[in-house]
C-alpha cells in the first residue's frame, strides 16, 4: 500500500515535498503530482506536515485519517502581545490550596500539551499524576528517604543541594518537597531514545504554561527530579513503567494567592553570528 495518494485537485506545487522532514515525498519535475519513495514507508514519522502543507487539500495520507485533522481557527489564536503577557506573568507557585483538582481538569491540561515537540516526532512522553493527600504522602516519604541516603553517604549532591538542612526542616513538619501542593505530575520517557530527557522537559514546560493559562499554580519540583534520577526504586514506586524514567516533575494545584504584578527581569545576553 502506498504511503499516500493525491486527488485530481493536486496542482503539483511541491509544497508537500518541501514539508516532509524524512524526504519520503518526491516529485519527478515541477508541476508533476508527488509520489512516495518506495520501500521506505516505515521511515514516516507521522508528523502530518505533508498533508497540512497542501493548499488544495489533495494529499491523502494512508496513516493519518483525513477526518482526524483539526482545522486551525485563526481568529481564536492569541496575538504576540497576549502570549508574551502570559509568559511574563507566569510565576512559580509555592503556596497551594490543598484541595485536589478534579481528574477531568487534570486530564484536560494533559490533552492540551499533546502537540509538544519531541525528537523525531516520537511522541513517547507519558505522565504519572500523584493524586491526593495519601499518595502525595507516599511520594514525599520516598523523596525524604532519598535525601537521608544522600546525607548519610555525605555525597557531593547532598552538599550542593543543602539536603541536610532540607531534611531537618522536613523533620520539623515543613513540606520542603511538595510545598503543600495537592498533585505532582511526573513526565516520563524511555531510558534510551533520541532525546527522551529533552522531550519530557519540553512537555512539562508546555504543561506549566497551559496551567498558567487555565488559572492553576505550578512549580518545577527539583527534589523529586533529582531523586528520580538517583534512586530508581522511587520511580517504580510511583508507577513509572519498566524501561522508562521520570525526567521532569511539576507541582500542580490551585494557587493559595494570586500574583498581582510581574517582577522585573533583565534582558538575557544575545549575540548574532
Amino acid at each position: 500500500m502506498p504511503l499516500f495518494t493525491v486527488t485530481e485537485a493536486c496542482t503539483g506545487c511541491g509544497l508537500c515535498v518541501a514539508a516532509c522532514p524524512a524526504s519520503l515525498v518526491r516529485q519527478a519535475a515541477p508541476g508533476e503530482p508527488p509520489t512516495a519513495l518506495e520501500g521506505r514507508e516505515a521511515h514516516c514519522i507521522r508528523c502530518g506536515h505533508c498533508a497540512i502543507a497542501c493548499p488544495a487539500g489533495a494529499f491523502v495520507h494512508e496513516l493519518l485519517p483525513a477526518d482526524e485533522f483539526e482545522p486551525i481557527r485563526r481568529k481564536d489564536l492569541p496575538d504576540f502581545a497576549a502570549v508574551r503577557h502570559l509568559l511574563d506573568s507566569r510565576r512559580s507557585c509555592r503556596t497551594f490550596d490543598p484541595a485536589p483538582v478534579p481528574r477531568q481538569e487534570l486530564l484536560a491540561l494533559i490533552a492540551a500539551v499533546r502537540h509538544a515537540p519531541t525528537g523525531h516526532n516520537t511522541r513517547d512522553v507519558g505522565y504519572v499524576i500523584v493524586d491526593g493527600p495519601a499518595r502525595m504522602d507516599v511520594a514525599r516519604r520516598g523523596v525524604l528517604d532519598w535525601m537521608a541516603m544522600e546525607v548519610g553517604a555525605k555525597t557531593e549532591r547532598a552538599r550542593e543541594l543543602h539536603l541536610a538542612g532540607a531534611a531537618r526542616a522536613a523533620g520539623k513538619g515543613k513540606d520542603v518537597v511538595f510545598r503543600g501542593a495537592p498533585h505532582v505530575v511526573v513526565a516520563h520517557a524511555p531510558d534510551r531514545g533520541i532525546t527522551p530527557a529533552l522531550d519530557a522537559a519540553i512537555a512539562c514546560s508546555w504543561l506549566e504554561i497551559a496551567a498558567a493559562a487555565a488559572g492553576y499554580g505550578a512549580c518545577w519540583c527539583g527534589y523529586l527530579i533529582f531523586a528520580l534520577d538517583a534512586h530508581r526504586p522511587l520511580g517504580e514506586m510511583l508507577g513509572i513503567p519498566a524501561g522508562r524514567k521520570g525526567y521532569a516533575a511539576l507541582l500542580l494545584g490551585r494557587r493559595a494567592a494570586r500574583p498581582l504584578a510581574i517582577p522585573p527581569r533583565d534582558m538575557p545576553p544575545v549575540t548574532f553570528f
